[in-house]
């Protein structure tokens, strides 16, 4: 420990003393505080907003950080970025897939609603809640026990969320083939499921449709709540709306017009691990289906428990499954506390639930789909939505759909592509400085006005349809166009596109929309000819257009004040609109002499 610590920063002696005294006293008592380290990391943290941080940002490392973050804030996901596998559930307004991210290659789950559907059924505002409900609980530190979002993006037709692969199954479907399981079973689910609430009450969520079809767990048995497609923000108003599946629902929540919080959720969370042990819900004798018997039930009836259940299981579910909110368990001002101090709960330690060093009762099958078969879970039917249009007004609603969880995103990054990408690009860069081109020696050798240059997409073809990828450096009189061979490389000496700031009669100062591609600068010229650019990087072509825009103007300026000069001398305009290249003495070269 001490070498460790040596290695990275020199500590104060007060900090260093903090750390061996709680070390000394955890040999005594065997409790360790989490925030022993806490010292460590205040002078850590203060260290770095010094002259280090200033060297960073002095380095490469911190261009490299910045030309990651643009490709972050410039991701444009489409159905094309995905490649969509076998169907593994369906919901009510849409069908949920497996699928691999292209560019990682990374796993995912794909949850596609129908728009149509959503508005036939007058579900929008479900559909925006379960986007906003995704963002609140995924950003920033995630819960691993919370299926989470890391995209949500649109297409005409489809709303897609792209959320975490939950490839082992639900416990209802486990409930089905294993039979109901023991209490030692019981709780280690009911340990991390609690985590899980505890994570979205935290953030003033309540989740309103726990049961066992909702928990997920992965290839290696640890288990997720999945689909917020009814929980609920109670941080400024509280709900007071009747949803949730019957047989799991609180008193509060079929009493309607009384507002709750996430006192429903630890109602739900008894019912769950009641059905666990006895395989139906305890408020759902005899199979019963009929929805207003299982609500009398639930409203009047006192919940049995059997002789084999233990006292410690038994006390929890009573006071899980309390009717009067302010006696139930997890409910009495201290939240999931309350229930992780139980009994039932006892030599449980936390940090190591949160961690899943806990090994799991139940380990999926590896190589199986441990779902309905794709045959059961069936599919919609098409001519439900056919008489169903979608307008301009229904596809506004949808205009802040889109999102990328930062945080999860660079995680996705790190896990795949992070390293392998740096070090191509370090090869090509370390190339370059060794090797530079010919043509950027004989470039150097002569100094340049060059204001800027890049690869940009231009509008081309035999009917302007077709977007080509052009290497164009901007100069004070003129726009240089170079073609790009297939491997990146600029072809230079030939075949070069040259337009003179002369022969530009207007350059549009915004964006326009050019076959349904956003961004396009345009300018007109004199031959009355269209030109347009644009690039796929927003930051990119913001910079591009207001340089494109200040050149023009400035060569305009100047040939404003050469004509009023020659007027003034001569009696005569300098000739601007001749069109004689004779009288364009800027044209040639650069247009400081070269």
């Amino acid at each position: 420990m001490k070498e460790l610590l040596s290695q990275s920063h020199m500590y104060s002696k007060e900090a260093v003393d903090h750390v061996q005294e709680a070390l000394t006293k955890s040999q005594k008592d065997g409790h360790l505080p989490n925030n022993i380290f806490e010292p460590y990391i205040t002078e850590i943290k203060k260290s770095l907003r010094g002259p280090l941080f200033k060297k960073f940002l002095a380095s490469e490392k911190y261009t490299r950080f910045c030309q990651w973050k643009n490709l972050e804030l410039n991701i444009q996901l489409t159905m094309n970025d995905f490649s969509v596998h076998r169907i593994i559930g369906r919901g009510g307004f849409g069908e949920v897939y497996g699928c691999r991210k292209a560019d990682t290659g990374k796993m995912y789950a794909m949850k596609c609603l129908d728009k149509k559907r959503i508005k036939m059924k007058g579900g929008e505002t479900l559909a925006l809640n379960e986007r906003i409900m995704l963002s609140l609980v995924s950003t920033g530190e995630g819960s691993p026990f919370i299926v989470c979002m890391t995209y949500a993006f649109q297409t005409p037709e489809k709303l897609c969320f792209i959320l975490d692969l939950m490839n082992g199954g639900d416990l209802h479907y486990h409930l089905s083939q294993h039979g109901v399981f023991l209490e030692k079973e019981v709780r280690f689910y009911a340990a991390e499921v609690i985590l899980g609430l505890e994570h979205m009450h935290n953030r003033f969520v309540v989740y309103r449709d726990l049961k066992p079809a909702n928990i997920l767990l992965d290839e290696n048995g640890h288990v997720r709540i999945s689909d917020l497609g009814l929980a609920c923000d109670y941080s400024k108003k509280k709900p007071h709306a009747s949803v949730g599946t019957h047989g799991y629902m609180a008193p509060e929540v079929l009493s309607k017009g009384t507002a709750y919080d996430s006192s429903a959720d630890w109602f739900s969370f008894g019912c769950m691990l009641y059905k666990l042990l006895k395989g139906h819900s305890p408020f759902r004798q005899h199979k019963t289906k009929d929805k207003h018997e299982i609500d009398r039930m639930t409203m009047t009836m006192n919940v049995e428990f059997p002789d084999s259940m233990s006292p410690e299981m038994r006390s929890l579910l009573e006071g899980l499954l309390k009717r009067n909110v302010e006696e139930r368990l997890g409910s009495r001002g201290r939240g999931a506390l309350e229930v992780k101090e139980h009994p039932f709960f006892k030599g449980i330690d936390w940090n190591q639930v949160y961690v899943q060093k806990y090994p799991p009762p139940l380990i999926p099958p590896r190589g199986e789909v441990n779902a309905a078969d794709a045959f059961d879970i069936g599919s919609f039917d098409e001519e439900d939505t056919k008489g169903i249009k979608l307008g301009e007004a229904d596809q506004d609603l949808y205009k802040n759909f889109p999102l990328v969880v930062s945080e999860r995103w660079q995680q996705e990054v790190a896990e795949t592509v992070f390293d392998m990408i740096n070090q191509e690009t370090d090869k090509i860069e370390q190339k370059r400085k060794q090797k530079p081109r010919i043509d950027d020696m004989e470039e150097n050798s002569v100094p340049t006005d060059c204001i800027v240059e890049g690869e940009v997409l231009k509008l081309g073809g035999p009917f302007l349809q077709t977007w080509q990828k052009k290497h164009l450096k901007l100069y004070p009189n003129r726009l240089e166009f170079y073609h790009k061979t297939r491997d990146g490389q600029v072809v230079k000496g030939k075949g070069v596109e040259l337009i003179s700031m002369m022969d530009i009669k207007e350059v549009i100062p915004e964006f326009q929309k050019l076959n349904k591609t956003e961004n396009c600068i345009v300018f007109h010229l004199k031959s009355d000819v269209k030109v347009a650019i644009t690039s796929p990087d927003r930051v990119l072509i913001n910079q591009w257009k207001d340089e494109v825009v200040s050149a023009f103007r400035q060569s305009a300026q100047i040939m404003a004040n050469m004509n009023k000069k020659v007027r003034n001398k001569y009696g005569a305009d300098f000739g601007i609109d001749s069109g004689r290249d004779d009288m364009l003495p800027f044209e040639q070269g650069n247009s400081i002499g070269s």
